[in-house]
Parts: C-alpha cells; sequence; structure tokens
C-alpha cells in the first residue's frame, strides 16, 4: 500500500484492483503493470480531498466514489505563466520501486499479457484539467497559440515521464495502454480541424516515442462516438482501440468491424455497461454477450472487455452471467 504521503493517483477514478483469485476465477488473461504504488482506498475515509503533482485539487462529495476536479491551476494563465509553472517531471512522480522486477516476474514467468496502466491522462484531458474544460475548448476555438503552448508543455512531461517508465518496463511488457477522451455520447467534442492541427500531431510524436522504446502493442482509450477519429488513431499507429461504446452515436459493432477490423483490435464492446450490465437480467447480459461476440470475434483482433469499469450498484450475477456467457460463446472458431 502507498504510505500517506503518496498522492492518490489511482484513487481518482477509484479503479478496484481484484485480488489474483477472483482473475483466476473468471479467465482473465491480463495482468496490469501500474507505475505508482496502490493507494489504500475506502470510501468512509476522512480523506475527501488532494492535490496532485499538476497542482490539481481533486475533491470527493460524500454521495460519491469518485474524485472530481475542483480547481484547475492555469484557468486564468497567460503564456508568460506557463513559462514559470512547474510542469511534473520524472522526479515528481510517485513511481512503484518495484515496478521493474514485477513487470519482469509477469513477463518471465506467466503465460499471461502484461498491459501497462500507467502514466496518467492524455495530452487532450491533461490540458483541460489543468485550465478547466470550458477555457480549454475556447483556447482550441480563438487562442491557439495558448492551447499550443500548453499542449507542448504537457507533452514535455509526459515524454519524459514516458522515457523513464519505458526504460524499466518497457521490454517486458505487451500492451502500452495510452489515451485520450475526444468524443462525447453524440459525436466528437471539437472539430476534427481542429484534433488533426492541435492534437493529433502531438499524439504522433508519442506514439513514435513508444514505438522506439517498446515493442508493445499501442492501447488508445478514447470513450463515446469514437468512429470520426478512427482513421487518424490508425494513421498516428495506435494498435487497439478501448472502449467500444455501443451506445454511443456511430459505434455499431457490425459496421466497425466491417471497415476496420482487418487493420484495428477492439478491447470491449462485449457488455453494455450504460444499460444492459447495470439494470439488465442475466438473461439479457448473455444475450448481449453472445451479439457482441458474433460481431466482433469472427476473425480474431477482438479482446473481451466490458464497455467500461464495472459500478459498485452492478448486480453480481450479472458480472458472473457476463462471464459465464464469454465461456460459453467465445471460444473459436465464432459462428
Amino acid at each position: 500500500r502507498a504510505p500517506e504521503s503518496t498522492p492518490w493517483l489511482v484513487s481518482t477514478r477509484a479503479h478496484a484492483v481484484p485480488e489474483e483469485d477472483i482473475l483466476q476465477r473468471f479467465g482473465v488473461d491480463t495482468r496490469y503493470v501500474y507505475a505508482y504504488p496502490l493507494a489504500e482506498w475506502n470510501p468512509e475515509a476522512s480523506r475527501t480531498s488532494y492535490v496532485d503533482e499538476w497542482g490539481v485539487r481533486w475533491a470527493r462529495p460524500e454521495s460519491s466514489f469518485y474524485f472530481d476536479i475542483v480547481s484547475h491551476p492555469l484557468r486564468d494563465a497567460t503564456l508568460r505563466d506557463l513559462e514559470s509553472y512547474h510542469f511534473p517531471m520524472r522526479d515528481d512522480v510517485p513511481w512503484d520501486p518495484a515496478l521493474e522486477e514485477r513487470a519482469r516476474r509477469l513477463y518471465e514467468n506467466t503465460e499471461y499479457a502484461v498491459v501497462s496502466n500507467a502514466l496518467d491522462v492524455g495530452l487532450f484531458e491533461r490540458a483541460w484539467f489543468l485550465r478547466g474544460f470550458e477555457q480549454f475548448m475556447v483556447d482550441l476555438a480563438l487562442d491557439e497559440d495558448f492551447a499550443s503552448a500548453l499542449l507542448d508543455r504537457v507533452l514535455e512531461s509526459k515524454l519524459d515521464c514516458l522515457e523513464y517508465y519505458l526504460d524499466k518496463v518497457g521490454k517486458y511488457v505487451h500492451v502500452i495502454m495510452l489515451g485520450d477522451d475526444l468524443a462525447m455520447q453524440d459525436g466528437p467534442l471539437f472539430s476534427l480541424d481542429s484534433y488533426r492541427r492541435l492534437i493529433k500531431p502531438r499524439q504522433k510524436e508519442i506514439n513514435d516515442f513508444v514505438r522506439s522504446r517498446t515493442n508493445a502493442r499501442i492501447f488508445f482509450h478514447c470513450c463515446g462516438s469514437a468512429y470520426p477519429f478512427v482513421e487518424d488513431l490508425l494513421d498516428i499507429g495506435v494498435d487497439i482501440l478501448n472502449p467500444i461504446q455501443v451506445t454511443a452515436s456511430n459505434m455499431d459493432t457490425v459496421k466497425l468491424k466491417r471497415e476496420f477490423g482487418d487493420c484495428l483490435v477492439f478491447w470491449g464492446g462485449g457488455c453494455d455497461t450504460q444499460s444492459v450490465l447495470q439494470f439488465g437480467s442475466p438473461a439479457d447480459v448473455d444475450q448481449e454477450v453472445n451479439r457482441r461476440i458474433h460481431d466482433l470475434a469472427p476473425g480474431g483482433g477482438f479482446v473481451f472487455n466490458q464497455v467500461h469499469c464495472i459500478q459498485p450498484d452492478v448486480p453480481p450475477k450479472n458480472i458472473c452471467a457476463m462471464y459465464a456467457a464469454v465461456n460459453k460463446y467465445g471460444t473459436y472458431p465464432i459462428r
């Protein structure tokens, strides 16, 4: 567990880390290498607020399992302010001291796919975390000089940390998880033109940097209606798309498999988490899993996962039904 002085980086999203016997019970064939020590997290704990190493303050409302941003340190910043602001570099990050050894052990002594669950959030997300969502959207539209300068400083920080991380684990991991939430439920968050001019080139720089230091496949996380970005993501070297948010616009699993199944791995989309897994019956879950496997699995290139994180109020019987359905329908050949 992390010492008290360690920022609660993992706790921002309060992701559960399942015990090994649970992973084996459900036949999970990935194991994660976390960049940071796992923090002790308890929804009843008195600690409800912290400032991360970027200077962003997070707070957890009493009614929530999650931390939300409550202040943005660069909301009123100018270009000159960016020059003096401290952007965290590798020495500011609370790395897990056992990082390299844990990755090596998994790689050499198990048959699991070793996956890096590492390095914070994407360029766009980190920029708006610092600036505020509304203000950074205004920057993208009306102040490209500032937006570009901020993105460059974030990029510099990320590349420095990636160099340290990949020096430690690059030869031991099979999948490197990167990403940026660029879309909402019904389409992109901003124009594709803005994305291609301001964000895509910097994402490509990150991907090229990763490619130069590891043979791992590049996994890219983008919630929502990611379809408009798929060609661009392929262009910058993405191998794996996650999630496949099946209830979002233009995320039909048959269409995605038909158009991109020969050049892109789909990781997720195996069970809708907005309605079916949480509110459906076990029979509904079984039917949903069957449908998505038959849409996405033929010919390979599909890693089963529910669309997004399993929320705390999902009935355990539905989780069991989901994995039972994977075992029932997920054996090749898929017919």
